[in-house]
């Protein structure tokens, strides 16, 4: 509630504009004119004011201009007013009095005094030079650039520079925001301090007003600091909330200062015993300097866990340079004689721009107990999600450009860790040997990791005492590095390229990494080896000739000659069957040419569309290579100790035959439209089928018992622009065995199935226009609110700063429609199924695995708008996970109605009031409930 004080700061600005405005007209009663140094930046002496809104003003008895203007002035005048070194006062009244003896100036009827651009109207205006007062009466009014201020009398002492205004109204615009003021002001002799009392001060810009502050009493203290007792909070006329007195530090520039914690009014008296209670954010925000801010936090649930967060964030624009640097550490509360579970989480953002050439970006998240983390979570996205890291530093020479990076994944369900450190690529510029020569060399290199795999824990034969069970967590190394030297010779290609792929992996002992070894001269003694690491090298060379296509407009013929490896794998190899020694293979020919012509169909339209087109794009490609002989090493080193080696590669002699097809309508003008070239007319894409790949291997169909179908399933995906962002994927397995033997059959079976699509009030009625003829309208735009009517559950503004806006996991809630944009929704489903297998003489079939998720958004009046998004699984016919929110637009402020609930269990419930134009004025009710146990 202490940050309700911020409203105040408005006070000092309007107190300082009066006071600077009242100076003028003081300066103006010297009897001898002081010469002063010339301001380039000062006003013309009749200049106008900036006009006001003339609704608004006349809304809150605010004047939008002076009643009359100031007489135009002769050659006389003119060269008064262009005298250097003086300062120029103006008046204009229907009669002026001056009185000599008693040193006084009278103005009366519509009374105007104008001085530097700021303009003073009155029904009377007094100056009383030995009394060294300036009265204004008759509903006075000061009109300074878009500033207005009107009172019931001013009066001012020019001698101590004390004044007061009565029943003052004006506007006053802080940050883009207008403020409104009504009440009385006064500024003390030294001009160090000014008063205020009976104060209202609100941004509502209606007559009758929706909220104000009002404040019994106001003191500002030099610039600096604003107190003001009691502060009540008015909503129409109805005071919500009342505090004895405010404090408030009124320098410029960010401050230190305490955190507001952040609780409800549950957590102070509980609605059931149930309730645990949450009391968030509590700590210090530090104001280093400029450039570095910092803060402290701790985040308390009962009976659940602590939670210590610490922030430092940074922000040089010079050297272009912004980041953030946060750590959080979780202590969970013990539960049934378990000690509790600890977590601390890293989180580094970073970006900088050493020169237009050279970048560096960083994202580090950084977890030590994923459990932890995924037990307390009530964001359904952090519950289900992995914690990712990047790093990435790019560098552009003349020559080239250099890139290094890196990344790393944490899975939150298994504490799986994915990392690729470090990525470089290095790609020089193309170098032009003549006209006919180019050669493009690039490199890169690859290092991957893979941590913590699941099974954990595995059952190990143990000399002498049985089995046993151990803790294992099966890790991977991979390297990979690449160079490609492609050459253009003229319309001829050559590729070449040498890549080296090294890795290693420790291995769960089992029966896959287990080798039975029998004495060559006893039968009888075996041994059993387990290795508890696998590893392995490859190095390949590739190159390649691509011919110039053939018949480019028609049948799209590309013809090919490459070299390739005379069977399956790299072209040398290294691993534990060959003792770490390298073995290698030969190389055999390899022909192959593509095809992929376009066959097109026309058909008569029907309603708006004139015409339709079906565009059939088959894909055709064929491969041949000889067969070869396999050196018996490299065969060996490939089979293992237990396969058999295969010391020939057959002839391979394969085609593949893929489809695509478009059904394309092209729509008639509007009716009386003449204008319009019909060859120019709108196409609209009504469907599109796209058909994975088939294969046929004609060697492997000359082989006893086997066919030549070489592929295993078939996915057609389709898409089309009649509903949006519509796409639907369908996979068959074709076969009800294994692909390419005689006893397997012929027997598509679905094995999965996805759509994707979302729609709008336009949706239909674009429908229904392209059925029955008529114009279609733009579907809405996926942009959320904009600024007046921003997401107040998002942090506002983007500088340095104590963290505005509501807890983090309320933060990502689900986004809202605008408001009066209408009705919106998509709707995603997803259907895996798995083919029965038998195990043991018995089949087992695992049921289908199908989830619906739901998105509703739309706006049932003006100010009105709701959403909900949902995911249901109707296998085991019960909801994943709910995220609801409702917002009303209450003029200058918003409420916000929110609910989620997670996988796991936790729920959080937030009713959320907040003021537009400063949203640290609001009112928050949270309620955050954790799931016990399942620890």
């Amino acid at each position: 509630m202490e940050e309700a004080s911020r409203k105040f700061l408005v006070c000092a600005g309007l107190v300082m504009a009066f006071h600077c405005l009242t100076s003028v007209f003081v300066e103006a009663q010297d009897p001898l004119p002081r010469r002063v140094a010339a301001d380039s930046v000062r006003q013309p002496v009749d200049s106008a004011p900036a006009p006001v809104d003339t609704a608004v003003a006349r809304g809150l008895g605010l004047p939008t201009a002076p009643s009359r203007t100031l007489p135009s002035t002769d050659s006389v005048m003119e060269a008064l007013l262009t005298r250097e070194g003086y300062g120029v006062t103006r008046y204009a009244a229907d009669n002026l009095t001056m009185l000599a003896a008693t040193s006084e100036i009278k103005l009366n009827g519509r009374a105007l005094v104008s001085r530097e651009g700021s303009i003073l109207e009155a029904d009377t205006v007094d100056f009383f030079q030995d009394e060294c007062l300036l009265l204004a009466r008759g509903e006075p009014a000061l009109f300074d650039n878009e500033t207005v201020l009107v009172g019931g009398g001013m009066r001012y002492d020019t001698c101590e520079r004390r004044g007061i205004i009565a029943k003052a109204v004006t506007k006053l615009q802080q940050y883009g925001v207008d403020w409104y003021l009504r009440g009385e002001l006064a500024v003390d002799s030294a001009s160090t301090r000014v008063y205020g009392a009976e104060n209202i001060i609100t941004t509502c810009d209606h007559p009758v007003q929706h909220y104000h502050f009002k404040a019994g009493s106001i003191k500002w203290v030099s610039n600096n600091l604003l107190v003001a007792r009691p502060a009540v909070l008015y909503v129409r006329d109805v005071p919500v909330m009342w505090l004895p007195f405010l404090f408030q530090d009124m320098r410029q520039g960010r401050r230190s200062g305490i955190l507001v914690p952040r609780f409800g009014v549950n957590d102070v008296v509980r609605s059931n015993a149930g309730y645990r209670r949450q009391v968030t954010n509590i700590g210090y925000y530090f104001a280093i300097n400029d450039y570095v801010d910092a803060q402290a936090s701790v985040d308390w649930f009962a009976g659940t866990h602590t939670a210590l967060n610490g922030e430092f964030r940074y922000r040089w624009l010079n050297r272009f340079v912004t980041g953030s640097l946060s750590l959080a550490r979780i202590f969970e509360v013990g539960q049934d004689d378990l000690p509790g579970g600890r977590s601390m989480r890293l989180q580094w953002n970073h970006q900088q721009s050493f020169n237009q050439r050279t970048r560096l970006t960083a994202a580090v998240d950084y977890a030590t107990s994923a459990r932890v983390i995924q037990q307390n979570a009530v964001d359904p996205l952090l519950q289900t999600a992995t914690l990712g890291s990047r790093i990435n530093f790019s560098k552009q020479f003349d020559w080239g450009t250099l890139t290094i990076g890196g990344n790393r994944t944490q899975d939150l369900s298994n504490n799986t860790v994915s990392q690729t450190l470090p990525s470089v690529s290095l790609s020089p510029a193309p170098v032009n040997i003549g006209d006919l020569l180019t050669w493009s060399p690039s490199f890169s290199l690859t290092r991957t990791q893979r941590l913590n795999q699941q099974p954990g824990f595995e059952l190990i034969p143990a000399v002498g005492t049985g089995a046993g069970v151990d803790s294992i967590f099966p890790s991977r190394r991979d390297l990979s590095i690449r160079v490609a030297t492609p050459v253009r010779i003229g319309r001829w290609t050559w590729q070449n390229d040498v890549s080296v792929q090294d890795f290693t992996n420790t291995l769960v002992p089992g029966p896959r990494n287990r080798l039975t070894i029998i004495d060559p001269t006893d039968s009888t003694v075996v041994a059993t080896r387990f290795y508890g690491e696998e590893f392995g090298t490859s190095i390949d060379w590739n190159t390649g000739i691509n011919l110039p296509s053939l018949f480019p407009s028609t049948w799209k013929l590309q013809p090919s000659i490459s070299i390739r490896n005379i069977t399956g794998g790299a072209f040398m190899i290294r691993n534990r069957n060959t003792g770490g020694e390298f073995v290698q293979q030969g190389k055999r020919l390899s022909f192959g040419a593509g095809m992929s012509p376009a066959v097109f169909g026309f058909f008569p339209g029907l309603g708006p569309v004139s015409r339709i087109r079906h565009s059939l794009s088959p894909s055709v490609s064929w491969n041949f290579q000889p067969a070869a002989e396999v050196p018996e090493d490299y065969a060996r080193a490939v089979a293992g100790p237990t396969g058999t080696p295969q010391l020939r590669s057959p002839t391979t002699n394969s085609l593949s035959f893929s489809l695509s097809q478009v059904f394309e309508g092209k729509l008639r003008p509007a009716p009386g439209d003449t204008t319009s070239d019909p060859r120019n007319a709108r196409k609209v894409k009504l469907l599109s089928v796209q058909t994975s790949s088939i294969g046929y291997n004609f060697e492997q169909a000359k082989e006893e018992g086997r066919t030549g179908w070489v592929t295993q399933s078939i996915q057609n995906s389709l898409t089309s622009d009649l509903l949006r962002g519509f796409t639907f994927s369908i996979a068959h397995n074709l076969w009800d065995g294994p692909v390419g033997f005689e006893g397997t059959r012929f027997d598509p079976a679905l094995t999965s199935m996805s759509a994707r699509f979302s729609f709008t009030g336009a949706t239909f009625t674009n429908l229904l226009a392209l059925i029955v003829g008529g114009e279609t309208k733009p579907e809405p735009r996926e942009e959320e609110a904009g600024p007046d009517q921003g997401d107040l559950l998002q942090p506002q503004g983007t500088g340095l700063g104590p963290p505005q806006g509501m807890d983090r996991t309320m933060n990502r809630m689900g986004s809202r429609p605008l408001m009066g944009s209408g009705f919106r929704a998509s709707v995603t489903y997803d259907d895996q199924r798995t083919e029965p297998r038998e195990m043991g003489g018995q089949i087992y079939e695992e049921p289908a695995n199908r989830t619906l998720g739901l998105q509703f958004g739309f706006s049932p009046t003006e100010n009105w708008s709701a959403s909900w998004n949902t995911q249901y699984n109707i296998t085991r016919n019960e909801f994943g996970q709910h995220i609801l929110r409702l917002d009303r637009d209450l003029h200058r402020w918003r409420a916000t109605f929110s609910f989620v609930k997670t996988p796991n269990g936790n729920f959080a419930f937030n009713f959320f009031v907040s003021l537009l134009d400063q949203p640290e004025i609001k009112f928050q009710y949270d309620q955050q409930n954790v799931r016990q146990g399942g620890r």
